[in-house]
């Protein structure tokens, strides 16, 4: 599996203990349910909106910027980086489920 097939990386990326690391942004460009490789830190933006993931396993831990990943089929946050630098954009997903509340919660609180 090659990483450009299913990602544009805006920068440079490298594999450390099964994990890529990007120095720039990723977006992904395939539809998909899981993310097919597992990220450790971006250090600008990571972008993962309008797809069909039902998961976000495989999600960075850190991102440097904005996290996207508003318009999927996500049921839970379980996944999510630890620590984000920007915005974390998730709406139209988790409606009416308690980690929704939470969301909304936290992004009025980061106003």
């Amino acid at each position: 599996m090659k990483l450009e097939e299913y990602f544009v990386i805006d920068g440079t990326y490298e594999l450390v203990d099964g994990l890529y690391n990007v120095k720039g942004s990723v977006r992904l460009i395939k539809q998909v349910e899981k993310l097919p490789v597992k990220f450790g830190k971006v250090t600008s933006y990571f972008y993962c909106s309008s797809n069909k993931l039902k998961t976000l396993e495989g999600a960075p831990e850190k991102v440097g910027g904005d996290f996207f990943c508003f318009c999927n089929y996500l049921k839970t946050l379980e996944g999510c980086p630890k620590k984000i630098g920007g915005y974390f954009f998730c709406d139209r997903n988790l409606r009416n489920t308690k980690e929704y509340k939470q969301y909304l919660i936290l992004n009025k609180l980061r106003d």
